[in-house]
């Protein structure tokens, strides 16, 4: 594909995408977040993450975690339409009081009381 071609693909996406948390310019700010990458060689394959059923699958964000979608150029200059992730802090506030009832529902003990009240 051709580069221009490539890179107006993605910047079309980019534009259209509904997504609240967009960044225009800027690259993620560490790799680490990133779940997907595409280059304007590799416009075409990104185009059915932003189809209409492609955003009900990838949503801006889960019970687990926010997206953000990033549009810059790379440390070759080559511009990329980014898709980056970061686990929501509220996640992992609730996994004590989740691992508490877990444990208290695998105790027998407990069940047989429920079940007689």
């Amino acid at each position: 594909m051709d580069k221009k071609h490539g890179e107006k693909i993605l910047t079309e996406l980019y534009e259209a995408c509904g997504w609240k948390e967009k960044y225009h310019n800027q690259v993620p700010p560490d790799q680490n977040g990133v779940i997907y990458k595409w280059t304007s060689d590799e416009a075409d394959y990104a185009a059915p993450f932003f189809s209409r059923a492609g955003q009900s699958i990838l949503t801006e964000e889960t019970c687990v975690a926010k997206r953000s979608l990033y549009l810059g150029r790379d440390k070759d200059k080559s511009l990329c339409l980014y898709i980056y992730e970061r686990e929501k802090d509220s996640y992992r506030k609730g996994i004590p009081e989740m691992a508490r009832e877990f444990a208290s529902m695998m105790k027998v003990d407990n069940l047989i009381k429920k079940s007689s009240e």
